[in-house]
């Protein structure tokens, strides 16, 4: 966006092609179609340690793998929410996407999901930069598609660059 427009606002947007090249060998691992549209992603922080993103996918199939395969038309958003507690500590909603079908008798999935976690910088004195933890952790709940919770645990680890 031209930076006229968001003078004085944290905003950023972008937006481009999607698409999905079918490589699942079963039909209950893949919808089995070549599709293709739009996406689109935004950031914005409108107060301090706050992040409300997302990313919006839109796909339409327009070539199958096999005859019997159904015909694919759906939109995708992904929230992305992020708060900064302090001392290391965040909450996050990052890892639910919605799925709206938008052909005629199928469905519509909106699962949510929460999180949170700690970043530890465990550098041992050598220069990394600011927004460079050399460890994370996040721990959540998501519900997906049947399931009814799982909780998940997972450990980041980042690199710190160092300068010689």
């Amino acid at each position: 966006m031209p930076k006229s427009m968001t003078e004085g606002i944290d905003f950023r947007c972008a937006i481009g092609p999607y698409f999905v090249i079918p490589t699942a060998s079963s039909r209950s691992a893949g919808s089995g179609a070549w599709q293709a549209g739009p996406a689109a992603a935004f950031r914005y922080r409108p107060i301090p340690r706050l992040l409300i993103s997302g990313l919006i996918q839109q796909a339409t199939s327009f070539a199958y793998t096999s005859p019997d395969r159904d015909p694919v038309t759906a939109l995708t958003f992904q929230p992305i929410l992020s708060y900064q507690l302090g001392a290391g500590w965040y909450v996050r909603s990052s890892d639910a996407t919605w799925t709206f079908n938008l052909r005629h008798a199928t469905s519509t999935t909106l699962p949510l999901s929460a999180g949170l976690g700690k970043v530890w910088n465990l550098s041992g004195g050598m220069r990394s930069t600011p927004r460079q933890p050399a460890n994370g952790w996040y721990i959540g709940s998501l519900p997906r598609g049947a399931e009814q919770f799982t909780l998940k645990f997972q450990m980041t680890l980042l690199f710190p660059s160092v300068e010689l």
